[in-house]
């Protein structure tokens, strides 16, 4: 393997996009990342974190905003023909019969009919879709229509299979079905096919079906744990070798998104207690309901107080829980020592006001945000701002973070606790009146 250059290879691979309103957001900072001969390599990260971006920029699907892309060792020009993409969503045409859909995947190769009929057959074999040559996309299950984009992407036999979130909308059962399956066709080597990279926000997926895992931290994306997996197939997912290194990739990334930091510092002798935090910190796009919904569950289960039994109990990855925890956390009505999640003072008083009670102490915790002051203290001065204006600040303040998504989560907190809203038709952000607040917060 060392002897082999990489099957395709990311080297000081930055990307940044215009967002909606055409500030420059920057997703990827300096990736170096290889996918060598013969490897699964599974890259791991919260949602919004950049791994699909990568998938894309390894493949040839989008260039790098700085960087270079390599396949097998030379500069990749356009799309790497020796790759293939598995998406998460089906992307079957539906007036397509199975075999017409599988053939869609030859489109760029010159071939005769006989060639492409018998790559088609081989490809629908391979996958175990023998007798549905003729059904259409509407008469197959879930399981079904993702082993036609499978079949679909290894009828041209790539070198390099990429998985992008592929088992995510399937039921638990017929995903790991497929994933044994996947794992069994790559290692036979009946193929053409050397490697597999797969995007995924599922620990356990990964290190059930990886060599190596890398994961992905986000705002904006950089690579952290690199993870080497030695177990041998089939994996036994209940064995102890197995949750310990499940255990250290949950270690990795809870301590990095619910670092135990030090308390805020005293202010300077003299100095008058500001009611803001300190820290400029970002907020996660995370709805008002599921704050509410996590703090109901910690007050009524009090035994349920590790993160990982927390996320297994709503039913969430485990990347959206910890944005879940880490939104109450920055409003200081959970805290988050090590894996465990226990009510504050002040979230244990939250969970049991009344509607009216929980909107207050949730509005004097947003006005404690340093980020929440951009709009309030412009609101301080005028009767509307413009949204433009504010997300600009935004932007400005937290060059990392999407903007428009934090402009969008800001305005939701703000109105659930009676401090600001959005007029839709203007664009722009006032205070409602004490009627039209408690309205939105009943609402809510």
């Amino acid at each position: 393997m060392n002897d082999t250059p990489p099957i395709a290879e990311l080297k000081a691979v930055s990307k940044s996009y215009r967002t909606a309103g055409g500030h420059e957001l920057k997703v990827l900072d300096d990736i170096d990342l290889s996918v060598h001969e013969g490897e699964l390599l599974a890259l791991l990260g919260q949602s919004g974190s950049g791994k699909s971006t990568i998938l894309r920029c390894l493949t040839g699907l989008v260039e790098p905003t700085a960087g270079r892309v390599l396949a097998s060792g030379k500069p990749l020009a356009g799309v790497n023909s020796d790759a293939s993409i598995v998406f998460q969503t089906f992307a079957l045409y539906p007036w397509l019969t199975v075999a017409q859909n599988v053939a869609v995947g030859l489109m760029s190769r010159r071939m005769s009919r006989a060639e492409r009929d018998s790559a088609v057959e081989r490809a629908i074999d391979l996958i175990g879709l023998g007798n549905y040559h003729a059904a259409y996309p509407r008469e197959l299950s879930g399981g079904m229509r993702q082993r036609v984009g499978m079949a679909r992407a290894l009828v041209s036999q790539p070198r390099l299979l990429c998985l992008d979130e592929a088992f995510s909308a399937l039921d638990v059962l017929t995903a790991e079905n497929l994933r044994q399956e996947l794992i069994a066709l790559w290692r036979s080597r009946e193929h053409e096919l050397s490697s597999i990279f797969m995007v995924t926000h599922n620990i356990e997926e990964a290190v059930e079906m990886a060599t190596r895992v890398v994961v992905l931290f986000p705002h904006p994306g950089r690579l952290g744990l690199v993870l080497e997996i030695p177990l041998p197939y089939p994996r036994d997912t209940k064995s102890s070798e197995f949750q310990r290194l499940v255990g250290i990739i949950h270690e990795c990334i809870t301590t990095m998104t619910l670092p135990d930091l030090p308390p805020e510092p005293p202010p300077a002798a003299g100095q008058p207690i500001s009611r803001a935090h300190t820290r400029m910190e970002s907020i996660p796009y995370v709805p008002v309901a599921q704050i509410l919904g996590l703090m109901k569950i910690l007050h009524d289960s009090p035994e349920l107080s590790n993160i990982y039994e927390i996320s297994d109990e709503i039913g969430t990855d485990f990347g959206e829980t910890i944005s879940i925890v880490k939104a109450a956390d920055i409003l200081d009505l959970v805290d988050t020592p090590k894996h465990d999640v226990l009510l504050t003072e002040l979230g244990r008083r939250f969970v049991v006001a009344d509607r009216e009670g929980q909107r207050q102490i949730f509005a004097q915790q947003v006005d404690k945000l340093r980020l929440f002051h951009i709009i309030l203290a412009l609101l301080a001065e005028h009767e509307e701002v413009e949204a433009e204006r504010i997300v600009k600040d935004i932007a400005t303040a937290l060059p990392y973070d999407n903007p428009d998504r934090t402009f969008e989560t800001m305005i939701a907190w703000g109105r659930y606790a009676g401090l600001m809203d959005l007029n839709p038709k203007t664009q722009m952000v006032f205070v409602p009146r004490d009627e039209e607040a408690t309205g939105h917060a009943a609402a809510n």
